[in-house]
């Protein structure tokens, strides 16, 4: 996906249509669940699934993505102030001509 340097985006600061710089940010890990909150539903999980019978949950099948959100932050040229894009669409590669 090809995405020009700079665009003319709505400055919800400057409550005005005005040049925004783009910046491609690094995405961010999901945060962690607390400590020992995983170990448990690993262990409670592990409890039903032991001794005769099938498996209580359906067995998943689906591969991990492939690609990636593109996190594109806009800069405002006039204000300076940074924002980003509501809802970020997955691409594969993306390039800030």
């Amino acid at each position: 996906m090809k995405i020009p340097k700079q665009v003319k985006r709505y400055c919800p600061s400057c409550k005005a249509h005005t040049v925004h710089k783009v910046i491609l940010e690094k995405t961010k890990p999901k945060p962690t669940t607390r400590k020992g909150a995983l170990k448990w539903g690993v262990r409670h999980y592990a409890e039903i699934s032991s001794g005769y019978g099938g498996s209580p949950r359906p067995i998943i099948h689906e591969k991990a993505k492939v690609t990636k959100k593109a996190n594109l932050k806009y800069e405002c040229t006039v204000c300076k102030k940074a924002h980003f894009k509501q809802r970020p669409k997955r691409v594969k590669k993306v390039e800030i001509k």
